[in-house]
């Protein structure tokens, strides 16, 4: 097939998604670009054989022509397709827009009573002119990581996107990412620590409420939190920023500062996040808490000001530490992303203020002395990215060499855990701005994690 029909073709469907998301059910646009599509893709289909659409390696594939751009172009199509667990969708001849329709509802997450059953919802919507295939499970952690990092995202934008057009989201999606984080971090601590410091500036909102969760998730198992505590903690902290749907799009995304009409309206996220936890059916009321108490700071010195004199939650300080970390570890329109050493220093130089100092020490022990993504200079003198930590042995975690001991980039990276006796000379003596060396500290945690 010829690229770009291919293009145009996947567009339009990509097209419909987005306006999905935005606008309620029956909306008018959505009709354009799907009968854009079906129009496309009833001609491609004339050749009489059915055209796959699907994942290939963690790569967007439309009958067999690769998008490899899947974090930009594509990321839409390919976080829904992986979010719903579909490896591939096969669209035959005589497909119509009602069956388009369908499967738009269903990779967006629309509300419907047959939840996640994939099977029940394409009965439900009656396609008949299009399969499925689910992806397969597996034992990989990293694999597995991928996958829940995906339904992860998928479930925050369906949320977003129910509040948008007035609907109450579900709290069996949230509840259910929670519980796949937590086993997948009691099976492999390791695997979604390094997807959270894969940043995404396109989509901050939505990578940031994940990346807090998986933050808040670790921490909460090193304080070693009942299930009931865990799964509470992790669901304010996966919604702790819902409320900025009701905020004005142009001050979430102003590139400047703030002035102070603004700052007052996109204070009162908190307690407009924890209004809608508490219209969510089955939302534990703990996690209505943390959500409304997270910017009230330890001092007592933040927002909303009301409950300054009010017994504040005690995981609602954790939920502030990761937001902070997420925060200052992400490049934003405003300012330069800091290194995870430097944003240490800064937590560090708050404990006591902004927040409780035991919790500032407990997240700091679960970052480790070496956070995932900090560059460091090794004792004989190569450079290296962190990857993974050692439970055992905090100053030796697993690096990626990226450079020599002259500072010449590897041809190709090589993966080391300083922890093996075998490694000794390879102590870890400083940390190193990336920047200064060229080195693209995101590019090499996805290779790592793709590996």
């Amino acid at each position: 097939m010829n690229k770009k029909r291919a293009s145009d073709c996947l567009t339009h469907l990509q097209s419909a998604l987005k306006i999905s998301a935005l606008y309620p059910e029956g909306h008018p646009g959505i009709q354009n670009p799907l009968q854009n599509f079906i129009r496309e893709l009833s001609q491609l289909l004339q050749a009489g054989r059915p055209l796959v659409l699907g994942i290939v390696d963690d790569v967007l594939a439309f009958d067999e022509v690769p998008f490899y751009d899947i974090d930009t172009t594509w990321r839409n199509l390919f976080v829904s397709l992986q979010g719903r667990g579909i490896e591939s969708i096969t669209f035959q001849p005589g497909i119509e827009v009602d069956e388009a329709l369908g499967i738009v509802k269903i990779l967006t997450g629309g509300d419907s009573e047959d939840g996640d059953d994939l099977a029940a919802l394409w009965k439900n919507y009656a396609i008949q002119h299009a399969v499925y295939t689910e992806l397969a499970t597996t034992d990989d952690s990293q694999v597995r990581a991928h996958r829940i990092y995906s339904e992860s995202l998928c479930m925050i934008m369906n949320v977003m996107t129910e509040l948008r057009v007035g609907r109450i989201p579900s709290t069996r999606a949230a509840v259910a990412v929670v519980d796949s984080m937590r086993d997948l971090m009691l099976d492999d601590p390791n695997a979604l620590m390094g997807m959270a410091m894969l940043k995404s500036y396109d989509d901050y909102t939505y990578n940031h409420s994940v990346n807090v969760a998986v933050l808040c998730l670790a921490l909460g198992l090193q304080l070693e939190l009942v299930p009931a505590e865990l799964s509470a903690f992790g669901i304010a902290a996966l919604l702790h920023d819902v409320g900025k749907v009701r905020t004005n799009e142009t001050i979430i995304r102003k590139p400047g500062r703030l002035n102070d009409e603004e700052m007052r309206l996109i204070k009162l996220h908190s307690e407009l996040g924890a209004e809608i936890l508490e219209s969510m059916q089955g939302m534990d009321p703990a996690a209505r808490t943390m959500v409304l108490q997270h910017h009230i700071r330890f001092d007592r010195k933040g927002y909303p000001e009301r409950l300054a004199t009010e017994e504040i939650h005690p995981l609602a300080d954790a939920i502030a530490l990761a937001d902070c970390y997420d925060a200052i570890t992400s490049t934003r329109p405003y300012r330069r992303s800091r290194e995870p050493g430097e944003a240490v220093r800064i937590i560090q130089s708050c404990a006591g203020s902004a927040y409780r100092p035991d919790l500032v020490e407990q997240f700091i022990r679960m970052l480790g002395t070496y956070p995932v993504g900090e560059t460091v200079r090794l004792a004989t003198g190569e450079i290296a990215v962190v990857i993974a930590l050692n439970p055992l042995d905090a100053i030796s975690p697993k690096v990626e060499l990226v450079m020599d001991p002259d500072g010449v980039p590897l041809a190709e990276t090589a993966r080391v855990d300083l922890a093996q006796a075998s490694e000794e000379k390879r102590r870890i003596v400083t940390s190193v701005d990336p920047l200064s060396k060229g080195i693209d500290v995101g590019t090499i945690l996805e290779e790592s994690l793709r590996a």
